[in-house]
């Protein structure tokens, strides 16, 4: 029995792998331990390499990026002649993963979200940057965009609902944190968890920033705590010109980009009555709402900070792909 449950697992194995190679298709740089569902986001390190034209000089050149869906085993046997890990989770509670990789000899660099500084294979970049913004981003593109998540024009109270919320799996922190601000009015839930509003599929087609436009405020928890662990929850509240009522990495979200003056903190698994408290009277005055919904929710040079992460990454891979 164990001797075809075995057959199965590396058969099963095979055939994910086979699907992330296929997705990435398009790309000298391919997918590997990428298991399904695939979403095009996933692709952002492939089109970084091949939109910069990283790899035009070695065309038979075979890249792999990596991520943590299948086993560790699988990274070391993959026969690529450049070998990226691309941390795609918050790794502090995946002790096999916990050192992003930079104690396998064939790994050439590790990509995470943790600050890293005394590792040469190892380059910090947020997670919410591979997720939320293009890979072919300019210093421009990035200035404009800040300027325009800035800007007071993008925010409104009259025609907007109350508060959002998207999840996928519910706990006892995040029930506790949905039942109090559920005192206050109801709160859209268009995820499988406290599921009670069909919009964001039926009338915004999965377009969750748009769908976001509707909405004072946005419930957006990451799914757990660490230092430096940011996903697109944020930003996508931010671009949604809603407030964000946040939870995640230390409750200190990527301080030198993000204005914390301008979202909402709550603490997971516990009481929080004066945040509850403070969304109410923002929900109830215009005035009130408007003047903290309008704060500028990036703080001054982030786009320096931001640009840097994308003119750190492509110097460190034309220096790795120049030695290959």
């Amino acid at each position: 029995m164990k001797t075809i449950e075995t057959f199965y697992y590396y058969c099963n194995l095979y055939q994910l792998h086979r699907k992330g190679l296929q997705f990435s298709k398009a790309y000298q740089a391919k997918l590997y331990n990428w298991f399904p569902p695939f979403f095009e986001q996933d692709l952002w390190l492939p089109k970084f390499i091949e939109g910069r034209g990283l790899l035009k000089d070695k065309p038979k050149l075979k890249a792999g990026v990596f991520t943590i869906c299948g086993p560790k085993w699988a990274v070391r046997l993959q026969p690529c002649d450049l070998k990226i890990f691309f941390a795609r989770e918050n790794l502090s509670f995946r002790k096999e993963w916990h050192d992003f990789m930079l104690n396998e000899p064939s790994i050439d660099l590790s990509i995470g979200f943790d600050d890293i500084r005394d590792n040469p294979k190892y380059i910090h970049v947020p997670f919410w940057i591979t997720w939320a913004l293009d890979p072919m981003e300019t210093f421009e593109s990035i200035k404009r965009k800040i300027e325009e998540w800035n800007t007071p024009a993008s925010k409104s109270y009259k025609d907007r609902r109350f508060c959002s919320f998207l999840c996928s799996h519910g706990d006892k922190g995040r029930e506790m944190i949905f039942n109090d601000l559920s005192t206050i009015d109801k709160i859209d839930s268009c995820g499988r968890w406290k599921h009670n509003d069909d919009s964001l599929k039926k009338e915004y087609g999965d377009d969750k920033v748009r769908w976001l436009n509707n909405y004072r405020f946005n419930l957006t928890p990451e799914n757990s705590n660490a230092k430096g662990y940011v996903t697109e929850k944020l930003l996508e509240a931010i671009q949604g010109g809603c407030i964000p009522i946040y939870w995640g990495s230390d409750n200190n979200p990527d301080c030198n980009v993000f204005n914390k003056e301008a979202i909402v903190f709550f603490e997971m698994g516990k009481d929080n009555p004066n945040t509850v408290k403070f969304v109410s009277e923002l929900n109830s005055d215009e005035k009130k709402y408007m003047d903290f919904a309008c704060q500028k929710r990036f703080v001054d040079g982030a786009e320096n900070v931001i640009w840097g992460y994308y003119e750190t990454l492509e110097k460190k891979l034309r220096e790795i792909i120049a030695n290959v």
